[in-house]
């Protein structure tokens, strides 16, 4: 309203939907199947089409000339994805399945060929709740799909993981999905998940 230019990053790229058996059964619209997911930083060929959007942008909102460092940027994460994709390769299709601590890696799994099977919080939100029904079935889901991992994060509940860990002989295996390692650097970030995930899925 005020004149105050600004750039929407979801707008420039596919925006996933939570899918059937993801996100909260009912209740809040913004976290129900069919909901639009936020978290696209985890798919750096998404990243990319933000960075080659945002330079033209740039340059009209505020006149900055940053097309070359954004085309190399691109080429950089077209790069990491590549070599992201070699290492998943090497990881068995029936061992990519996930439960993480809430619905956080769609983008992710979607790029990368990964199985979500459940969150321990049922919500694209790391501030919401969950339920002993709907924890209860998450171990059937578990026990169904063979997992035996459960990736934890910034907002999920430790002593409810350590306690889902137990009952169903998981292991819980913390996942950096919210934060920049030291640096900021995003590769770094997105190498690190991809190696955290699949480590602990071998």
């Amino acid at each position: 309203a005020k004149g105050i230019p600004f750039f929407v990053a979801a707008d420039h790229v596919q925006v996933r939907r939570v899918g059937e058996g993801e996100g909260i059964p009912s209740g809040d619209p913004d976290q129900a199947s069919g909901a639009q997911d936020p978290h696209i930083w985890t798919d750096p060929v998404a990243m990319e089409a933000v960075v080659l959007a945002l330079a033209p942008a740039l340059k009209e909102s505020l006149g900055l000339e940053v097309q070359d460092r954004a085309a190399s940027l691109a080429a950089r994460l077209r790069d990491l994805d590549r070599e992201i994709s070699a290492q998943v390769s090497a990881l068995a299709p029936a061992r990519r399945r996930i439960v993480t601590g809430h619905e956080s890696l769609g983008y992710f799994a979607q790029r990368y060929g990964f199985r979500l099977v459940g969150a321990l919080v049922p919500s694209l939100s790391s501030e919401a709740e969950t339920s002993a029904a709907w924890l209860s079935g998450l171990k059937g889901l578990m026990a169904k799909a063979g997992v035996d991992v459960i990736f934890t994060e910034v907002g999920t509940p430790p002593r409810l993981a350590q306690a889902l860990a137990r009952e169903t002989g998981a292991r819980a295996i913390p996942l950096a999905t919210h934060l920049l390692p030291p640096g900021g650097d995003y590769a770094a970030f997105e190498r690190a998940l991809a190696q955290t995930i699949l480590k602990g899925l071998e």
